[in-house]
């Protein structure tokens, strides 16, 4: 825009030069015509420049690591009119390796519906935030600039491939009581009765017995007396040992998901040292938990959560299952 503005002032200081050394009347038109340009061309273009709108989406919100995965910047327009220029900063970070990428580039004679897209690097997990800012719509001389409202942040999980273990054998009974997971649904004729309570899962109602005292009534899930699994693992090393601890996270809660066992993730804050733990009752919770793990930082170094004992749970003892992403001699898991 610089460089326009520039050739502008010269051709104007030309056109006023001619004046002055011509008494004749075309230079006096040409003057006054180069004068009146640029506010001609705002207003030409200002209908389209005041009407853009841009949109920023990602080919999915959650990729495995090595997938194909893009974002794309549209361009909408409210009255179906194109804009000379478009001109953004792109900028992606990686939560989790920390990696920065930033560029500035531009869209020109931006159609309406008109797609801007880009290639995103998957090789390594990670929270990945996507932002356009310093977002400008110019006029067609190039002159003049509005700024446009930049869109919500875009956010990608680049989620790890799920490395199953081998066959899971935990400890059962302790004798120690722990209470079952909330919400979890009983079979059999192993439940109690007792009054429904506030926030009680709607599958807990025992409906006969509901129909019969004329109250609500819920069925109590027996207790769970098995030490209560929990997975720690370390928040630093190089990125592909990250990489590995992370895929053996996942085969090892999905195993434990697949039991229909209750389980924890804890890991250390590398920097700060604080303790980070997950409760995973579910796929959902898993994926919240996953979307904690992406986002903390991870270092060559840090904290190692092996450096403090694993305090037991609410309900009883637990049992500690440490992962590790370095490479184990004669394919250990």
């Amino acid at each position: 825009m610089l460089r326009r503005r520039l050739l502008y002032v010269l051709a104007l200081f030309l056109a006023y030069l001619g004046q002055v050394l011509d008494v004749g009347y075309l230079f006096h038109f040409i003057f006054f015509a180069v004068l009146c340009f640029p506010v001609l061309g705002l207003l030409v273009s200002l209908p389209a420049m005041l009407g853009s709108r841009a949109v920023l989406g990602v080919s999915a919100p959650c990729i495995q690591r090595g997938s194909a995965a893009t974002w794309t910047l549209s361009l909408h327009n409210r009255f179906h009119l194109p804009v000379a220029r478009v001109s953004y900063r792109l900028r992606v970070v990686n939560r989790l390796t920390g990696e920065i990428h930033s560029a500035r580039t531009s869209l020109r004679r931006a159609r309406p519906e008109e797609d801007r897209s880009w290639t995103l690097e998957t090789d390594h997990c990670g929270l990945v935030e996507c932002t356009v800012d310093r977002l400008w719509a110019c006029d067609c001389l190039g002159l003049f600039a509005l700024p446009l409202r930049k869109p919500p942040v875009m956010i990608l999980m680049i989620v790890p491939q799920p490395e199953l273990p081998g066959l899971v054998e935990l400890p059962e009974g302790t004798g120690i009581s722990a209470p079952a997971a909330k919400g979890r649904a009983v079979f059999g004729e192993n439940y109690e009765l007792r009054p429904y309570r506030e926030g009680d899962s709607l599958r807990m109602i025992h409906w006969k017995m509901t129909a019969k005292r004329d109250e609500l009534v819920t069925r109590e899930p027996p207790e769970d007396t098995r030490p209560l699994p929990v997975l720690t693992f370390d928040h630093f090393g190089l990125l592909a040992e990250v990489d590995r601890t992370l895929d053996r996270l996942a085969g090892w809660s999905m195993a434990l998901l697949e039991q229909e066992r209750v389980h924890e993730v804890r890991w250390l804050h590398p920097e700060t040292g604080a303790v980070r733990i997950c409760r995973v009752t579910a796929e959902r919770d898993w994926e919240a938990c996953l979307a904690a793990v992406l986002s903390d930082p991870a270092p060559m170094r840090g904290k190692s959560i092996l450096e403090q004992a694993i305090a037991q749970g609410p309900g009883g003892p637990v049992y500690q299952i440490h992962i590790s992403g370095k490479e184990v001699p004669n394919g250990e898991t």
